[in-house]
């Protein structure tokens, strides 16, 4: 697979940059930008356990980037934001 070890190593870049922008406070994790960051790198390192194949990296980064989709989703469609403004029953 060409370019794997690239995709990785932009991958692995994309998850520290979306970390760390999350933990200075610069984004939340409602942020598009920290979604698309999460979702480009578990699609980079799902590409890299293609080949050779490695079930365990690629479900975890399937799952991972299935979340971030979610994750957008709901961004997109203002779902967390209808939540928010309904009261919580205990």
């Amino acid at each position: 697979m060409e370019f794997s070890y690239e995709i990785g190593i932009a991958a692995g870049i994309s998850f520290v940059v979306a970390l760390a922008l999350l933990n200075f406070r610069v984004v939340t994790a409602e942020s598009p930008i920290y979604q698309c960051l999460n979702l480009f790198g578990a699609l980079g390192f799902t590409y890299t356990a293609i080949s050779p194949f490695n079930p365990g990296l690629f479900i975890t980064e399937t799952v991972w980037a299935l979340v971030a989709v979610f994750g957008l989703w709901k961004i997109f469609t203002g779902r967390s934001k209808k939540n928010a403004d309904k009261p919580r029953v205990a």
